[in-house]
């Protein structure tokens, strides 16, 4: 695995600043482990409902819920550490989760995929994935009920992801160790994403 500068490292504590009507909170914590975001992941259900005319509507109840039980078990333990109530804890978390496309580039065979992450920017090189692999990575990733009044309820599991990314993996820049599952998923979907928009422009008959 190839590494230059690091500009994210999960095993380095991290000291999250939350902006409150009450002041600014610092808050202590380590990075969550891979199992750790696969539990978060598969506790946060996502309800869509169809209000038709095409129209959806998408939320997560209780989801601060499991961001609280999360925020808990990765604080670092210190005296007069600030209170944190769950809605707090949602923004610490999301904080923590934050990896966003920055671009995605085909590079031969692969892409080499950029997501701007707590800390700086990262890239991810990864080969193409064949069919098959998306096949299993969508099948494994995103569990759907169909519930009453029509919604459907949605299960993430990142662990599919997770597996395809090692698969895929060609190189990375900017990690200090391993590359964390809640990154990893982003980069696979949108090397995902690519690959589908590629095959679309060329299948496009004007």
């Amino acid at each position: 695995m190839e590494q230059q500068t690091a500009v994210f490292d999960a095993a380095r504590p991290i000291a999250i600043h939350l902006r409150t009507p009450a002041g600014v909170k610092a808050i202590r914590v380590r990075f969550p482990s891979d199992e750790e975001w696969i539990d978060r992941q598969r506790k946060r259900k996502v309800i869509v409902k169809q209000l038709g005319r095409g129209v959806s509507e998408t939320t997560i109840p209780d989801s601060q819920d499991a961001d609280a039980a999360l925020l808990e078990k990765i604080r670092v333990a210190e005296e007069d550490a600030p209170e944190v109530d769950a809605f707090e804890a949602s923004r610490v978390i999301e904080q923590l989760s934050q990896a966003e496309v920055d671009d995605v580039a085909q590079v031969g065979e692969g892409f080499r995929v950029t997501l701007r992450v707590l800390g700086g920017a990262v890239t991810h090189l990864l080969k193409m994935p064949s069919a098959k692999d998306v096949f299993e990575y969508r099948r494994g990733f995103a569990r759907v009920l169909d519930l009453p009044y029509s919604r459907q309820e949605l299960v993430i599991n990142l662990a599919p992801a997770g597996t395809l990314y090692k698969r895929l993996l060609l190189s990375t820049e900017g990690y200090a160790g391993e590359v964390p599952v809640i990154h990893q998923a982003v980069a696979v979907k949108a090397a995902i994403d690519a690959l589908d928009g590629a095959f679309q422009e060329t299948g496009d008959p004007n």
